[in-house]
C-alpha cells in the first residue's frame, strides 16, 4: 500500500517537473522569436520618454513666462473691481 503511494507521488512529481521544464523551454523559444519586436518596442518607448521630457521642459519655460502675464491680468482685474467698488461707495 505504501509502495503504491510512493510510486504515485514520484510519477505525479515527475509529470509536473517535466511540464514545468517544457513550459520554460517554450517561453524561452517565444522570447527568442520576439526579440526583434521587443527591441523596437523598447526603442519606441525610450524615444517617447525623451520627447515627453523635452515637452515638459518647454512647458516649464512657457509656464514661467505665462505666469507673469497671468499675474498682470489678475492685478488689472482686481484694480478694476476695486475701482468700481470705490466709485459706487462715493456715489451713494
Amino acid at each position: 500500500m505504501i509502495f503504491e503511494g510512493v510510486k504515485l507521488m514520484v510519477v505525479g512529481m515527475t509529470t509536473v517537473m517535466l511540464f514545468l521544464c517544457l513550459m520554460i523551454l517554450f517561453i524561452n523559444f517565444v522570447s527568442f522569436l520576439t526579440r526583434g519586436s521587443a527591441a523596437r518596442e523598447i526603442a519606441a518607448i525610450a524615444e517617447e520618454r525623451a520627447l515627453q521630457a523635452l515637452n515638459r521642459k518647454k512647458s516649464k519655460e512657457i509656464t514661467s513666462e505665462d505666469a507673469d502675464e497671468d499675474i498682470a491680468v489678475i492685478a488689472a482685474a482686481v484694480a478694476a473691481y476695486e475701482g468700481e467698488r470705490f466709485a459706487k461707495s462715493i456715489a451713494v
